[in-house]
């Protein structure tokens, strides 16, 4: 370097900013559990296309392989597929997905490690039911969905979609949609017919789609817009045709549909996670809050040792609130003001010195979030008054102007 300086004396050099700026992560990230014929074990790989999904993991007929289709199709741009084969070509277990048991990262334990994935699917799981030893009872799949579920409330930054069992009704599917209480996680009905060539295959599980036009509608809009009222891509048909009172009973125990419309395609009806709690019952409300966090996670690495003074705490609140008002510029805030959208609170309140005396650093942030309209009321009343002398004079006042605009 040396040879760049010209005469001397002393030269500065900018190393660059110890920080970095403040943006939204991807979103759409979905990770694929379940079985293939090929590719590593226990890995989880990135793929971007289901061209290179068959080049690494073969392209054998199954949900799994249908599913990544599906999403990859309906607008997904990067995928994580974890095969959950065991060794020496045995019959998959529910470990196998869970990964509980041994000293090797396997299955959603492997998932921990990749911080990217914002989705977790497994349509797989519905194909290993009563075909392989480790999946005789429903409990077993039970079992794998709960975990799922379990995965992304402790990662905090994930959501999982789940689908109903093979040959599942409507009352059997409100049944089962019953063992869980969430915000994390949204279940899916009924199952859905996809066409290889001309021909119509049996029924699949609906999530790997699903995860495919959530991943367009993030790319679209974001993910503050509700997954639901958009076109699934590549489906032939629903598996069980739903009246409007039966998606009123699904909509009531928070199940979202597929449903048939006519003119205009087969569409996700419906977008509430399976929480019983109001403030977290829409899907692009609890995915807002994954994003928010995220983001606040990655971009606050370089504020760790700094010196924990206000200087430190006024950089941090106006990164915070510049990023929460392009958030509500997009329409992702609900409030006319900024204000009303979002706070963000970074002082000696939050940051005593007893807290400082421990190294703790608190920034508090408040969000309003938007939620759906998902009920549209139109109100039609009749309208009469008597008629009045002007009116007698409306007649030939029109036919004025038809003859005006006949001229």
């Amino acid at each position: 370097m040396a040879s760049l300086y010209k005469s001397p004396g002393v030269h500065i050099e900018s190393a660059g900013d110890r920080y970095i700026p403040l943006e939204k992560v991807e979103t759409g990230v979905t990770a694929f559990l379940g079985v293939t014929g090929e590719g590593p074990r226990n890995e989880p790989t990135r793929v971007g296309s289901f061209e290179q999904y068959e080049r690494l993991f073969g392209g054998e007929d199954s949900f799994m392989t249908s599913g990544i289709r599906g999403f990859f199709d309906n607008g997904g741009k990067t995928a994580y597929i974890l095969n959950v084969a065991p060794e020496g070509g045995l019959d998959v277990t529910p470990d196998d997905y869970i990964g509980l048991q041994g000293t090797e990262s396997r299955g959603l334990q492997a998932l921990e490690r990749i911080e990217h994935v914002d989705l977790i699917v497994a349509p797989d799981l519905m194909g290993q039911y009563k075909k392989s030893v480790g999946f005789q009872v429903p409990e077993h799949v039970l079992a794998v969905q709960r975990a799922m579920v379990e995965h992304c409330e402790k990662m905090h930054d994930r959501f999982a979609l789940l689908d109903s069992l093979p040959n599942h009704n409507m009352h059997e599917a409100v049944e089962w949609r019953g063992h869980f209480d969430t915000s994390h996680a949204a279940f899916y009905f009924p199952w859905i017919k996809v066409r290889k060539g001309e021909e119509v295959l049996a029924p699949i599980p609906p999530s790997g789609h699903v995860a495919g036009s959530i991943a367009r509608a993030d790319q679209l809009d974001g993910v503050h817009r509700a997954p639901a009222n958009q076109p699934i891509e590549g489906l032939v048909d629903v598996a069980q045709r739903l009246r409007k009172r039966d998606r009123d009973f699904c909509f009531e125990h928070r199940i979202n549909t597929l449903c048939s419309f006519p003119g205009r395609g087969i569409r996700v009806w419906g977008a509430r996670t399976l929480s019983s709690d109001q403030a977290f019952m829409q899907i692009n409300v609890r995915r807002l809050f994954i994003l928010v966090r995220k983001s606040l996670e990655r971009y606050a690495q370089w504020v760790v040792f700094e010196p924990n003074e206000p200087s430190l705490w006024k950089k941090l609140t106006r990164s915070v609130e510049v990023f929460l008002g392009d958030l509500w510029q997009s329409g992702a805030l609900l409030g006319g003001t900024q204000d009303e959208a979002f706070y963000v609170k970074c002082d000696d309140e939050t940051n005593p010195p007893e807290a400082r005396d421990t190294g703790q650093l608190l920034i508090e942030v408040g969000l309003s979030p938007v939620k759906p309209a998902e009920f549209i009321v139109v109100r039609i009343h009749q309208f009469t008054r008597e008629r009045t002398d002007a009116d007698k004079q409306a007649p030939k006042e029109a036919e004025t102007v038809l003859a005006a605009v006949a001229g």
